[in-house]
């Protein structure tokens, strides 16, 4: 045991990862692959699509011109909820073997969310608040998922690796969002399509992105082995352990 830390401790970090299992590179691979999924809803929706078009929606629905304002506040809303509720949300992750179980549920509902954001110019002038709750939950998704698929990094590699994995996560994340972004940007540019319909396409190509790439870490990126993990007995019971050690966290910060 000694001589694998020597051993670790004087090889680079792409010396390391190439000398794991197939099954270990492989899991990496597919968590990389998370973050090529996940950025069509970073790029394309939260920069891109859905800021221009909730601003658009509302300004025609008021007759104003504040609709960026707007867009604004539904953003505000959606991290303050994701500020509140990702402590606990660590707390959980750390403290219980559901990681996979948890990323499914905030990815799920991020994807089905993002998805439903393109019916939401064809319902007149209540389109832009069917886009707000639409954005706001799917938001939460991704942000939320966000949480729980950082929380994996440290069991997929050795401390000494975790920026090279960093880095070749952020790499994945950025050239996959740029492809579907580039796609989406000829779809909305390329085309003499009704506006309605091109959102419809971005929306829903987005959301099929996100879920078709995303299955690759579902299917190889194994639950990480948490030692003294907590058993699981429902949601209420994990939220209160999870507050109450956040509450116990602040307290020894004070001091």
């Amino acid at each position: 045991m000694a001589g694998e830390a020597v051993a670790i401790e004087n090889s680079s970090a792409k010396e390391i990862i190439n000398s794991m299992s197939d099954d270990k590179k492989k899991a990496l691979k597919s968590w990389y692959f998370y973050d090529w999924a996940n950025q069509a809803y970073a790029l394309t929706v939260m920069t891109v699509i859905a800021p221009a078009l909730m601003a658009a929606l509302y300004n025609t629905a008021t007759g104003t011109q504040s609709g960026d304002s707007f867009y604004a506040w539904v953003l505000t809303f959606s991290m303050l909820f994701v500020v509140v509720t990702a402590p606990a949300l660590g707390v959980i992750a750390d403290k219980m073997p559901i990681k996979k179980k948890l990323l499914k549920w905030y990815t799920v509902v991020g994807i089905i969310f993002t998805a439903l954001m393109g019916a939401a110019p064809y319902f007149g002038s209540q389109g832009y608040l069917i886009l707000a709750l639409m954005y706001t939950i799917g938001t939460i998704g991704f942000t939320g998922g966000n949480v729980i698929y950082y929380s994996f990094m440290p069991y997929l590699a050795p401390r000494k690796c975790q920026d090279h994995v960093s880095t070749w996560g952020y790499a994945y994340g950025f050239i996959g969002g740029s492809m579907i972004l580039i796609f989406h940007l000829i779809v909305l540019l390329g085309f003499s399509w009704d506006t309605n319909f091109k959102m419809a396409i971005i929306f829903s190509t987005s959301a099929i992105w996100w879920w078709g790439f995303g299955l690759l870490m579902f299917k190889w990126t194994p639950e990480p082995e948490i030692p003294s993990s907590m058993e699981w007995k429902g949601f209420k019971d994990a939220t209160k352990v999870a507050y109450s050690q956040v509450y116990q966290t602040f307290k020894e910060i004070k001091r």
